[in-house]
């Protein structure tokens, strides 16, 4: 096989191409990934943010809570004796004989 100066050249530029082409996509794979990165980063953030205000709006309503929750027990302290004397009154503070309800007698 006589292969003549032509030929190679002609070898040579095929390759040539072929890096080319080959590196031009590896350009725009690494571009594409970038901007990908550059988007998640971005999308994390914002979901980042908006869970922060989700915690501090969760925050505020149990501190509400924790408030209201407050008020009932010290209202409770201060009518305990009234409850108390309306228990006592009705003769339900007694709790039944747990044998007689189930029968083993």
């Amino acid at each position: 096989m006589d292969h003549g100066i032509v030929d190679v050249f002609a070898y040579q530029e095929a390759l040539l191409i072929e890096a080319a082409f080959g590196i031009a996509l590896l350009i725009m794979a690494w571009v594409g990934f970038r901007r990908w990165l550059e988007h998640k980063g971005r999308s994390s953030e914002r979901l980042g943010d908006h869970m922060a205000e989700r915690v501090a709006q969760f925050g505020r309503q149990m501190d509400q809570v924790d408030a209201r929750l407050n008020a009932i027990e010290q209202g409770i302290r201060r009518n305990e004796g009234q409850a108390v004397a309306q228990l006592e009154a009705e003769g339900s503070t007694s709790l039944p004989d747990p044998t007689l309800a189930r029968g083993d007698v």
